[in-house]
């Protein structure tokens, strides 16, 4: 059986980077971006009053200049072509360019207007190149803007489209099969019988892909037939990643693993030293499509997409940095196993820190409502005291990739 961290070195040996594609920009937020950005041009690409004033030449202050004649006002987005006359100024807005002539920009507050249309400067000192953004300061033609890869979220979408980038290089996500198994499973829309239960992991494995803008592309629940679970293993064999619930632990209904092999699939590993999620199998494709066989209780299903399949994305997405921060537990929490566990963990009441608290076991259906994240209780630490440090997976599944 694998540690936990031979399982997901596993895990990162085998994933291999995901194909690219083109997507409006419209379409690209939350989107892996594949490949670096550089600008266009300058930005700001002219010198950009940075207030609502006058645009002045500043040898004209300094020799002595405080009213100036207004010879044109302009507006953001005009073009000016005639040259500054000698203690005059130009009135311009926010966001305008500065024609080459003038060199700063006093703001409104400091300025009295007069009926003769010039404008007197209140203000006693000024100086030069005030108030103008320059051509250039935020970035140079040519520049790289943003390495890849990195979220799309909302700051960089708007950046994209001041570059001019409509159509956004993105990871091509692959497409996901979800394959739920037991007899004792039925749909959430159904009243079940004392001894069944309802399909809650679909549809938290359709939301954790969702997370990841995983295309699901095939749902289908299967009872616990040999005959019935190896026609729906094949028929989802088209799809490039297969997340497999229920059906991999040791009982007589559990069927995943002899099929798999019997089926010629390659199994990287079935069982990790973890609780939970011990019974975890991960399998691949010469294609290159991915398997993952999660175990059914919730929180096993839960923590071991989160450990395992968000790993697996996380490498071939080309994210490097660790998953895992660092942390303090606020609370005692002690293990008598020698697996690594792994438990839901809260944010402490001062912010400062997390806490854990105690649940059910693996099918306790409420144990990770309103966690922070997952910590980690390594395998060869007994006890973890109160303050002291532990590390602690984001539920966000892009936090702390870039």
């Amino acid at each position: 059986m694998l540690t936990y961290l031979e399982a997901r070195d596993a895990i990162r040996h085998i994933a291999k980077p995901f194909a690219t594609e083109r997507v409006k920009l419209s379409q690209a937020l939350n989107r892996v971006l594949a490949q670096p950005v550089y600008a266009d041009r300058d930005y700001p690409p002219f010198n950009r009053a940075a207030m609502d004033g006058i645009a002045i030449r500043f040898c004209d202050w300094d020799e002595g200049t405080r009213e100036f004649h207004i010879q044109q006002t302009i507006f953001a987005g005009m073009g000016v072509s005639t040259s500054l006359m000698k203690r005059a100024c130009y009135k311009i807005m926010t966001g305008a360019a500065c024609p080459n002539t003038v060199d700063t920009v006093i703001r409104m507050e400091d300025l009295a207007f007069t009926e003769r249309g010039t404008v007197i400067v209140r203000s006693e000192s000024i100086s030069i190149g005030q108030h103008i953004a320059r051509q250039g300061e935020d970035l140079a033609k040519g520049e790289l803007t943003f390495t890849a890869p990195r979220i799309c979220d909302v700051s960089l979408i708007g950046v994209l489209a001041a570059l001019g980038i409509d159509d956004v290089p993105v990871y091509a996500m692959p497409t996901v099969a979800i394959i739920t198994t037991g007899n004792e499973v039925i749909a959430v829309d159904q009243q079940p019988r004392h001894f069944q239960i309802r399909n809650s992991n679909r549809h938290l494995l359709q939301a954790l892909c969702q997370q990841w803008q995983l295309p699901v592309q095939y749902c289908q629940h299967v009872s616990d037939d040999p005959k019935a679970l190896s026609a729906t293993l094949n028929e989802s064999l088209k799809y490039q990643l297969i997340l497999i619930n229920g059906g991999v632990s040791a009982g007589d209904a559990d069927y995943v693993p002899q099929i798999l092999q019997a089926m010629g699939i390659n199994i990287l590993f079935h069982k990790v030293s973890i609780k939970p999620g011990k019974p975890l199998l991960a399998a691949s494709l010469p294609s290159g499509t991915m398997i993952f066989a999660l175990p059914g209780n919730p929180i096993s299903c839960f923590m071991t997409f989160k450990l395992f399949v968000e790993e697996y994305l996380h490498h071939c997405l080309n994210f490097s940095k660790e998953r895992f921060i660092k942390t303090t537990l606020k609370n005692l929490r002690s293990k008598k196993s020698a697996l690594d566990e792994f438990f839901p963990v809260f944010r402490s009441p001062d912010n400062e820190g997390h806490i854990w608290k105690p649940n059910h076991g693996s099918g306790d259906i409420t144990a990770t409502v309103g966690c922070d994240g997952i910590g980690w209780h390594p395998h060869h630490k007994q006890v973890i005291h109160a303050d002291d440090t532990i590390a602690v997976l984001s539920l966000q599944p892009f936090f702390n990739v870039t």
